[in-house]
């Protein structure tokens, strides 16, 4: 029996492939824990245009974030805290600066940033990966109050 997996299968194949399997396994496993349907035309036709369809909306989020990205490339951003001497009260964090980033429009996750806290006034580079491994480099520079 021909069936369409909508999910994957140990040992069977991945979600979207049509496999050939015994009918008592597709019967009693397969349709009975709806991990996968009968292979019709119909059902065939309906996976094609999914596929089409998520890898178009994969498109759209791809440039979204390339947009994003190239706009934050190269941007720089003070940061105004407490400090005595060159030296912070507290220190300069990736949410300190995802913070920042959300006051001039950009929503960025602090766990896309990479960038190791400064406890001192100065000027520091910091990455942020986007999904689809998109990167961008942004200059922050740390200034006392």
């Amino acid at each position: 029996m021909k069936i369409l997996l909508l999910q994957d299968v140990k040992k069977i194949g991945k979600k979207g492939e049509i496999k050939d399997v015994s009918d008592g396994y597709a019967r009693n496993f397969i349709l009975a824990k709806k991990l996968g349907e009968m292979a019709t035309e119909a059902a065939v036709r309906k996976n094609e245009q999914q596929v089409v369809k998520n890898k178009q909306e994969q498109e759209k989020a791809k440039i979204a974030v390339q947009k994003m990205a190239s706009l934050l490339d190269g941007k720089k951003i003070v940061i105004k805290s407490k400090a005595k001497d060159g030296k912070l009260f507290g220190s300069i964090t990736a949410k300190n600066i995802a913070e920042n980033l959300k006051k001039d429009g950009f929503e960025v996750s602090e766990k896309a940033i990479i960038f190791e806290s400064m406890k001192n006034v100065g000027e520091k580079e910091a990455q942020i990966v986007f999904d689809f491994n998109i990167k961008a480099k942004i200059s922050i520079k740390i200034e006392a109050q």
